[in-house]
Protein backbone atom coordinates (compact mmCIF):
# COMPACT_ATOMS: atom_id res chain seq x y z
CA UNK A 1 0.00 0.00 0.00
CA UNK A 2 3.30 2.03 0.75
CA UNK A 3 4.43 1.56 -2.52
CA UNK A 4 1.56 2.42 -3.96
CA UNK A 5 0.56 5.56 -2.65
CA UNK A 6 4.58 6.75 -3.09
CA UNK A 7 4.33 6.11 -7.03
CA UNK A 8 0.52 8.09 -7.07
CA UNK A 9 2.24 11.23 -5.51
CA UNK A 10 5.30 11.04 -7.38
CA UNK A 11 2.49 10.77 -10.38
CA UNK A 12 0.78 13.70 -9.36
CA UNK A 13 4.10 15.52 -8.51
CA UNK A 14 4.76 15.53 -12.51
CA UNK A 15 1.62 16.18 -13.30
CA UNK A 16 1.95 19.98 -10.99
CA UNK A 17 5.14 20.08 -12.44
CA UNK A 18 3.55 19.99 -16.04
CA UNK A 19 0.77 22.35 -15.39
CA UNK A 20 2.63 24.85 -13.73
CA UNK A 21 5.52 24.82 -16.57
CA UNK A 22 2.50 24.96 -18.80
CA UNK A 23 3.39 21.63 -20.63
CA UNK A 24 2.05 18.73 -21.61
CA UNK A 25 2.20 15.62 -19.10
CA UNK A 26 4.09 12.80 -20.74
CA UNK A 27 1.63 9.97 -22.43
CA UNK A 28 3.32 7.37 -20.69
CA UNK A 29 5.27 6.77 -17.40
CA UNK A 30 7.14 3.89 -16.85
CA UNK A 31 8.60 3.33 -13.71
CA UNK A 32 12.52 2.34 -12.71
CA UNK A 33 13.25 -1.23 -12.36
CA UNK A 34 11.75 -2.14 -16.19
CA UNK A 35 8.84 -3.56 -15.09
CA UNK A 36 5.19 -2.23 -14.65
CA UNK A 37 2.13 -3.68 -13.73
CA UNK A 38 -1.48 -2.80 -15.31
CA UNK A 39 -4.55 -3.21 -14.32
CA UNK A 40 -8.50 -3.39 -15.21
CA UNK A 41 -10.85 -2.03 -13.01
CA UNK A 42 -14.70 -2.37 -13.06
CA UNK A 43 -17.27 -0.45 -10.97
CA UNK A 44 -20.63 -2.85 -11.10
CA UNK A 45 -23.89 -0.78 -11.52
CA UNK A 46 -24.88 0.63 -7.91
CA UNK A 47 -21.69 -0.32 -6.41
CA UNK A 48 -19.31 2.32 -4.60
CA UNK A 49 -16.33 -0.44 -5.20
CA UNK A 50 -14.28 -1.29 -7.54
CA UNK A 51 -13.88 -4.70 -8.84
CA UNK A 52 -10.27 -5.78 -10.18
CA UNK A 53 -11.23 -7.15 -13.71
CA UNK A 54 -7.74 -7.62 -15.21
CA UNK A 55 -3.92 -7.59 -14.37
CA UNK A 56 -0.63 -7.20 -17.26
CA UNK A 57 2.77 -7.28 -16.06
CA UNK A 58 5.33 -6.15 -18.39
CA UNK A 59 8.74 -4.88 -19.13
CA UNK A 60 9.23 -1.29 -19.44
CA UNK A 61 12.66 -0.90 -20.97
CA UNK A 62 14.58 -2.63 -24.31
CA UNK A 63 15.72 -6.09 -24.06
CA UNK A 64 19.67 -6.12 -25.01
CA UNK A 65 20.15 -7.20 -28.56
CA UNK A 66 20.51 -10.92 -29.44
CA UNK A 67 21.39 -13.08 -32.37
CA UNK A 68 18.15 -15.03 -32.09
CA UNK A 69 16.33 -11.92 -32.07
CA UNK A 70 17.29 -10.51 -35.40
CA UNK A 71 16.84 -14.20 -36.99
CA UNK A 72 13.45 -13.96 -36.10
CA UNK A 73 12.90 -11.06 -37.34
CA UNK A 74 14.82 -11.06 -40.55
CA UNK A 75 13.13 -14.61 -41.17
CA UNK A 76 9.38 -14.16 -39.13
CA UNK A 77 9.24 -10.31 -40.91
CA UNK A 78 11.77 -10.02 -43.68
CA UNK A 79 13.23 -7.33 -42.21
CA UNK A 80 17.02 -7.37 -43.62
CA UNK A 81 17.86 -3.73 -42.21
CA UNK A 82 18.10 -2.86 -38.86
CA UNK A 83 18.43 0.20 -36.44
CA UNK A 84 21.85 1.32 -35.64
CA UNK A 85 20.98 0.32 -31.78
CA UNK A 86 20.00 -2.65 -32.96
CA UNK A 87 16.34 -4.57 -32.65
CA UNK A 88 14.70 -3.28 -29.56
CA UNK A 89 12.60 -5.70 -27.81
CA UNK A 90 10.42 -5.57 -24.65
CA UNK A 91 7.77 -8.55 -23.06
CA UNK A 92 4.78 -9.10 -21.81
CA UNK A 93 5.55 -10.91 -18.67
CA UNK A 94 2.01 -11.94 -18.14
CA UNK A 95 -1.93 -11.43 -19.19
CA UNK A 96 -4.90 -12.50 -17.14
CA UNK A 97 -8.20 -11.30 -16.92
CA UNK A 98 -10.99 -13.04 -14.83
CA UNK A 99 -12.70 -15.31 -16.87
CA UNK A 100 -15.84 -13.80 -16.73
CA UNK A 101 -15.04 -10.67 -18.52
CA UNK A 102 -13.20 -12.36 -20.94
CA UNK A 103 -14.29 -11.76 -25.18
CA UNK A 104 -14.80 -8.22 -24.36
CA UNK A 105 -12.20 -5.81 -25.76
CA UNK A 106 -10.46 -5.83 -22.43
CA UNK A 107 -7.85 -7.95 -23.56
CA UNK A 108 -7.53 -6.56 -27.25
CA UNK A 109 -7.06 -2.78 -25.34
CA UNK A 110 -4.22 -4.00 -23.54
CA UNK A 111 -1.76 -5.12 -26.08
CA UNK A 112 -3.21 -1.96 -28.02
CA UNK A 113 -1.65 0.27 -24.49
CA UNK A 114 1.26 -2.33 -24.32
CA UNK A 115 2.35 -2.18 -27.56
CA UNK A 116 1.68 1.94 -27.36
CA UNK A 117 4.06 1.48 -24.10
CA UNK A 118 6.64 -0.32 -25.77
CA UNK A 119 7.00 2.03 -28.69
CA UNK A 120 7.29 5.16 -25.98
CA UNK A 121 10.16 3.21 -24.80
CA UNK A 122 12.07 2.49 -28.15
CA UNK A 123 10.93 -0.41 -28.62
CA UNK A 124 10.88 -1.95 -31.83
CA UNK A 125 8.90 -5.64 -31.10
CA UNK A 126 6.91 -6.89 -27.96
CA UNK A 127 7.58 -10.63 -27.09
CA UNK A 128 5.58 -13.01 -25.21
CA UNK A 129 5.25 -16.82 -24.21
CA UNK A 130 1.59 -17.86 -24.42
CA UNK A 131 0.63 -20.99 -22.45
CA UNK A 132 -2.53 -22.29 -23.36
CA UNK A 133 -1.51 -25.57 -21.24
CA UNK A 134 -1.31 -26.96 -25.09
CA UNK A 135 -5.34 -26.45 -26.38
CA UNK A 136 -3.89 -23.73 -28.82
CA UNK A 137 -6.70 -20.90 -28.14
CA UNK A 138 -4.63 -18.34 -26.87
CA UNK A 139 -2.04 -18.90 -29.52
CA UNK A 140 -5.06 -18.30 -31.94
CA UNK A 141 -5.73 -15.39 -29.86
CA UNK A 142 -2.54 -13.85 -30.11
CA UNK A 143 -2.00 -14.47 -33.64
CA UNK A 144 -5.63 -13.09 -34.43
CA UNK A 145 -4.09 -9.89 -33.11
CA UNK A 146 -0.90 -9.51 -35.04
CA UNK A 147 1.55 -12.17 -32.94
CA UNK A 148 3.63 -14.41 -34.94
CA UNK A 149 5.46 -17.76 -33.43
CA UNK A 150 8.93 -17.16 -32.84
CA UNK A 151 10.63 -20.76 -32.38
CA UNK A 152 14.30 -19.54 -32.11
CA UNK A 153 13.05 -17.51 -28.95
CA UNK A 154 11.87 -20.94 -27.12
CA UNK A 155 15.28 -21.22 -25.45
CA UNK A 156 15.81 -17.54 -24.51
CA UNK A 157 12.29 -17.33 -23.20
CA UNK A 158 12.82 -20.08 -20.99
CA UNK A 159 10.47 -22.05 -22.90
CA UNK A 160 12.76 -25.15 -24.15
CA UNK A 161 10.87 -27.05 -26.46
CA UNK A 162 7.05 -24.96 -26.06
CA UNK A 163 7.89 -27.21 -22.39
CA UNK A 164 6.09 -23.65 -20.74
CA UNK A 165 4.13 -22.42 -24.23
CA UNK A 166 4.74 -20.48 -27.18
CA UNK A 167 6.88 -17.80 -27.62
CA UNK A 168 5.24 -15.30 -29.86
CA UNK A 169 6.64 -11.87 -31.20
CA UNK A 170 5.04 -8.54 -32.86
CA UNK A 171 5.75 -5.48 -33.96
CA UNK A 172 5.07 -2.94 -31.72
CA UNK A 173 2.64 0.13 -32.86
CA UNK A 174 2.09 3.36 -31.81
CA UNK A 175 -0.98 5.50 -34.13
CA UNK A 176 -0.88 8.95 -33.99
CA UNK A 177 -4.06 9.39 -32.38
CA UNK A 178 -3.84 6.49 -29.82
CA UNK A 179 -3.49 9.06 -26.89
CA UNK A 180 -6.58 10.98 -27.94
CA UNK A 181 -9.00 7.98 -28.07
CA UNK A 182 -7.40 5.68 -25.54
CA UNK A 183 -7.10 7.66 -22.05
CA UNK A 184 -4.40 6.09 -19.86
CA UNK A 185 -4.77 6.96 -16.23
CA UNK A 186 -1.41 7.52 -14.21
Amino acid sequence: LLKRLSLRAASNLIKLDCFIRRKDAPPVLCPKGGQAVLQAYYRPPGSPRKKQIARFGISTVRGPPAPPIDDTVRDTFGIEQFPLGGIGVAAIIYMFVEEEYRKRGIGELALEVISAIHAVQGCDFTVLVADDKGSGKLVEWYEAHGFKRAPKLQNMMGSPDGNFGTTMIAPTTLPSDFFSRCKIRW
